[in-house]
């Protein structure tokens, strides 16, 4: 899988090195236990879905991660990933989503490790099985991976802007509040904080000329 790793190590953002260790589990049980590669390999591309929705769509994590729904998340995390290629191949998305689901199925029925099994089983899947898999799912997870890095670019981030946070909390800061008044108006307000920061930017940069 080495354009995924290419990837995963040309971004240095979004803590993508953890995916490594995934990429290693796939790598070293396609002979012995093909199943584990492929239960991982659905893993990764689930990970990947909830980290695009995560960062475009602001939604949080932990409410992500009760979802059960592989299909759904692949499928809404590649149309978000759609946006500023001047065109969007909805018909696309929902076919490859099919493809995502029965990778899914696969890993439901024949995990060795998903579902704590009691016992060995009889191996269902093989290695030139576990190798298309693969496949699929590296050049995936790379195209997902490398759009997420295109639009990312022009996501805001909170902690990217420490010295315009400092400004609002200075001025905007009540004694008794719990939560700093900038990190508030970023995640309750993100319109008008970027208004905010804008107009804080141009003022910068009047001052320095």
């Amino acid at each position: 899988m080495q354009k995924l790793k290419n990837e995963i190590r040309r971004v240095k953002k979004h803590r993508l090195e953890y995916y490594l260790s995934h990429l290693e589990i796939i790598e070293q049980n396609i002979e012995e236990k093909p199943d584990i590669s492929i239960e991982t390999c659905k893993a990764l591309i689930e990970g990947i879905s909830k980290l695009s929705l995560h960062v475009l769509a602001k939604e949080k994590i932990e409410v992500l991660d009760k979802s059960t729904d592989l299909q759904t998340l692949f499928k809404d995390a590649l149309r978000r990933l759609q946006e500023g290629r001047g065109f969007s191949d909805f018909d696309l998305c929902k076919r490859a989503g099919s493809v995502v689901q029965c990778i899914g199925e696969l890993r439901n029925k024949h995990s060795d490790i998903g579902h704590g099994r009691a016992s060995l089983k009889e191996q269902v899947n093989d290695a030139d099985f576990a190798e298309f898999i693969i496949g699929i799912t590296e050049s995936l997870c790379t195209y997902m991976l490398k759009r997420l890095d295109y639009l990312a670019e022009s996501v805001l981030e909170y902690d990217d802007n420490e010295a315009f946070n400092i400004y609002l909390d200075e001025r905007y800061q009540t004694e008794h509040a719990k939560v700093k008044y900038s990190k508030a108006l970023f995640e309750q307000e993100p319109e008008t904080y970027e208004i905010l920061l804008g107009d804080y930017n141009l003022e910068q940069d009047l001052e320095t000329e």
